[in-house]
């Protein structure tokens, strides 16, 4: 499965130049737990089961700025949370229809066919899509706090790995949400060990390369 190669090949690289990143990867979640996500509504994309049997997320050691590899600074949800996320997004979605506010909610804010897979500090969300139809498995980005309403980033889950490598590996910026370009450095200063972190950058601006 072409995610599995991926991440570990991504896992590779962290090791090398971001072990802050590396040692945040949890180890496998078990059958048992990954199947609790969704509590049997609909079956777990294919990709976020792989990805959960490879890593239960990538925040082992929480509060750190580490393991947040994915642009903007998102770190991986273990099932456990994933599990809560998507209890979230369901009573978001029952508040919004009892209060008639489901057109400026459901399918923009929260859906009940979301799973939510990552999260950074400002409340973003990353979230698979399981609603049925073409953009089924497509990773959104759900952000109050910059005005982000289900914006459609990756593909796949395994389309965001790939990206997210090939930024690291050849230094080159992604999109973000937002459509500004973020771009991947190593921070290594301070107590926590070398780890990944998105920088905005403009036309005004250099982007800041990796050091390795």
């Amino acid at each position: 499965m072409e995610l599995i190669r991926t991440v570990t090949l991504l896992a590779r690289w962290l090791e090398e130049y971001g072990p802050g990143d590396y040692r945040q990867l949890a180890p496998p979640a078990g059958r048992e737990a990954i199947d609790t996500v969704t509590e049997g509504k609909f079956p777990l994309h294919p990709d976020v089961r792989a990805w959960l049997a490879l890593h239960d997320g990538s925040a082992c050691e929480r509060p750190s700025p580490a393991g947040a590899f994915v642009p903007l600074d998102y770190a991986l949800l273990d099932t456990a949370r994933m599990r809560q996320g998507l209890r979230d997004m369901e009573e978001e979605v029952a508040r919004a229809v009892s209060e008639g506010d489901e057109e400026y909610v459901v399918g923009t804010m929260a859906d009940v066919c979301w799973v939510p897979v990552a999260a950074n500090h400002t409340g973003g969300l990353l979230v698979v899509d399981h609603r049925d139809g073409p953009g089924h498995g497509a990773v959104l980005e759900v952000d109050p706090s910059i005005g982000l309403e289900g914006v459609r980033r990756w593909d796949s889950l395994s389309h965001l790995f790939d990206s997210v490598l090939d930024a690291l590996v050849h230094s080159r910026p992604l999109l973000s949400g937002s459509g500004v370009p973020a771009v991947p450095r190593v921070h290594a200063t301070g107590p926590v060990p070398p780890h990944v972190v998105w920088s905005r950058t403009t036309a005004e601006g250099p982007p800041v390369p990796v050091m390795r």
